[in-house]
């Protein structure tokens, strides 16, 4: 295992998937945003269900983490689903909220043990861009390889040329009167936080493998907690916000896709449809 890989295993099975008072450390880092937020995420939530309509059968979920909602409604609609990760912690969850429907792999997506062309669709959320840079190609290739043809890999990653994050760079280098947080954020699990491995390639890095598959870039969500805080001074100015990005991403979604802070990469793989 590599340095990095052994940096994310520690970070979910120490801090991130730890709860304390209900409140888990990825809850407190990733997932505090404003009331506001919820019925936008409502919608974003329904397009990541759709990137899988007609597709059934084998469900792989790479890093599937604590398996959110959407995850567990998402391996609901297969009739067979693996659960991969790096972390024991998330394997434990995973089994708790599946029960029988699932089967759970302890392991890296680099080195998935599966033979070729064995699942029908691969989602794979918030994982790609913490696998070490040199490596994150090779993520991808295995994501492919063990998906059958026809089939789809959805990946949702992160853009750091997003317009939320220009302007947030912006306001940090500009004396502007907007200095007021919307509200405080909430504290984390307790114990030291460790070290959480990121890098993010530019989003024309994705072009590479047209080679086997047809990418497709489409819009997920308009920014991350963080910004929402550095953005959106309150809940009024939040609700205004969130609507406006659901009625321009629903008439520009290619623009979209290419300035919200997390795009949906949906990789289709070449060939005819295999059923197994």
């Amino acid at each position: 295992m590599s340095r990095e890989e052994e940096q994310v295993r520690d970070f979910y099975d120490r801090y991130g998937w730890a709860v304390q008072a209900g409140l888990s450390g990825e809850d407190a880092l990733f997932r505090d945003f404003s009331a506001a937020y919820y019925p936008y995420h409502e919608r974003v939530n329904a397009r990541t269900l759709e990137c899988f309509a007609g597709l059934q059968g084998r469900l792989l979920v790479a890093g599937g983490g604590d398996m959110p909602e959407t995850h567990v409604g998402l391996a609901r609609r297969f009739a067979h689903t693996t659960c991969l990760d790096i972390s024991k912690l998330a394997i434990e969850i995973a089994r708790r909220k599946l029960e029988d429907r699932g089967e759970f792999l302890l392991g890296s997506i680099l080195d998935i043990p599966k033979p070729a062309d064995y699942y029908d669709a691969v989602y794979c959320a918030h994982v790609i861009y913490h696998v070490e840079r040199a490596q994150q190609a090779r993520a991808v290739r295995e994501l492919i390889r063990v998906t059958r043809p026809g089939g789809r890999i959805v990946v949702i990653y992160v853009n750091l040329e997003s317009l939320p994050s220009r302007i947030t760079r912006l306001k940090g280098r500009v004396p502007l009167l907007w200095k007021v947080q919307r509200k405080p954020t909430r504290q984390p699990a307790a114990g030291p936080r460790p070290q959480l491995y990121f890098f993010a390639h530019p989003l024309g890095w994705w072009r590479q493998f047209a080679d086997t598959c047809e990418v497709e870039l489409r819009p997920w969500d308009v920014m991350g907690n963080a910004q929402e805080r550095e953005l959106l001074l309150n809940d009024r100015m939040a609700s205004l916000g969130y609507r406006l990005c659901g009625w321009f991403e629903a008439r520009y979604p290619e623009r979209a896709a290419r300035w919200w802070s997390y795009p949906l990469i949906i990789l289709s793989k070449h060939g005819a449809p295999v059923r197994h």
